[in-house]
């Protein structure tokens, strides 16, 4: 792509009074099938979601069989559906990599222990039939602009990994911060790609929706982006970088959007930011009170509110009122993350007072989501994660959190 159009794309995007561009094209995308699934059955009026991340997807090293995959995820989804859950986010892409077979991203090494080495068959297709056989809605959660886990060498990564060949070419794609490596959010080119994942998952699997967490910009740092806001400001824009960076993000989300409803309309885009309102906008550049009140950003907005009723600093009762108080678009859900992975650990960052509360508290989930139902507008809760509810190793406390939950909310 030549560099006028990019810095002409860029200058369209970020001016005040621009209006709301189209997604950038897709650069040297590969062919993905267009055959499009059958849709997913209607939402359910009260979402009752649990997150399934990596972590709970993880299998030994080497991987395990086909008829192996299946009966682990038959007897973990008859678990969940005979709780009362209805709704499961999947973490099917949480860094450049897939745990199903991608024109795009290369295997998941969370499926054999290495990036881009074929388990053999579609775990993704096994999830999605065993979720409908138990009417569980399946979203597709991932994380868009995370490359690596963790400050990993490079070599761990699949030849056939998109990000590499920007790496070695140091073209600006890719970026690193923290150790880690990260897509450059401030690039059109970035987006397509992303934008091109999502619609090969939407044409390929029979998904609910396509579910996003709080991974927008990885630092605050000037240098991350400054060829991209250089540029910019060369071509006349005026924003301050932090503004210039919110106005980033929510094009991002907005292009997100609006390939979601191209690929499958009848889809739903969520996400969930953090509940800390000054972090999203502070921190990660996140406008989630603007993708709430503005229409062309999100379906559903999940705030994650993993606070007891004691913590010092953000107590969850006036948290959950601050998310429930912002004004909404037409048809946008609001639903409460809980925390059910503190239940029966110390929660060391909550204050000194408060940081024994779910060592001690057997309700602090059920309580949680009786005052959530009694907000206006309330669409339900979603629990992270799976391993917090149904791990094999829980605290005596966290079964009691457990079975108390139940009772309350999801027993049918």
């Amino acid at each position: 792509m030549k560099r006028i159009f990019i810095f002409a794309f860029i200058l369209l995007v970020f001016a005040r009074c621009a209006a709301s561009p189209a997604p950038p094209a897709a650069t040297a995308m590969p062919t993905i099938s267009t055959t499009t699934t059958p849709q997913a059955a209607p939402e359910p009026a009260e979402i009752k979601a649990l997150w399934f991340s990596y972590f709970d997807l993880l299998l030994s090293k080497g991987g395990i069989s086909e008829e192996n995959y299946r009966g682990k995820y038959e007897v973990l989804f008859d678990e969940i559906a005979q709780y009362g859950v209805n709704t499961l986010f999947v973490h099917v892409r949480p860094f450049t990599d897939a745990i199903y077979p991608s024109a795009i991203y290369p295997w998941s090494e969370i499926l054999t222990g290495t990036q881009g080495r074929d388990p053999g068959y579609d775990p993704l297709m096994i999830l999605c039939a065993l979720a409908e056989e138990r009417n569980l809605q399946l979203h597709a959660w991932l994380n868009p602009f995370r490359i690596t886990p963790d400050h990993r060498d490079i070599s761990k990564l699949d030849r056939g990994n998109p990000a590499l060949a920007h790496i070695e070419a140091n073209d600006g794609w890719v970026r690193r911060a923290n150790g880690r490596y990260y897509w450059n959010p401030a690039m059109p080119e970035t987006h397509a790609l992303i934008y091109e994942g999502v619609r090969e998952l939407l044409v390929s699997y029979p998904l609910a929706g396509i579910h996003i967490d709080d991974y927008f910009y990885p630092t605050r740092e000037a240098e991350f982006d400054a060829a991209q806001y250089d540029a910019y400001r060369a071509q006349g824009g005026a924003l301050p970088l932090d503004d210039w960076r919110r106005e980033i993000v929510s094009q991002f989300v907005a292009g997100l959007y609006r390939a979601v409803k191209r690929a499958r309309p009848g889809a739903t885009l969520s996400i969930s930011p953090t509940a800390n309102m000054a972090k999203n906008h502070g921190e990660y550049y996140a406008d989630a009170a603007r993708w709430m009140r503005e229409p062309g950003f999100t379906d559903w907005m999940i705030p994650q509110i993993y606070y007891g009723f004691e913590h010092t600093k953000l107590p969850f009762e006036a948290t959950a009122r601050s998310w429930a108080a912002l004004p909404r678009h037409e048809g946008l859900r609001l639903i409460y993350g809980l925390a059910a992975y503190k239940a029966g650990q110390d929660d060391e960052f909550a204050g000194e007072t408060a940081r024994n509360e779910w060592q001690t508290g057997e309700d602090i989930l059920a309580r949680q989501t009786v005052f959530a139902r009694e907000q206006e507008g309330y669409d339900g809760i979603a629990l992270y994660s799976f391993r917090g509810l149904f791990g094999s190793e829980l605290t005596d406390i966290a079964q009691k959190e457990k079975a108390n939950l139940q009772k309350l909310l999801f027993k049918e």
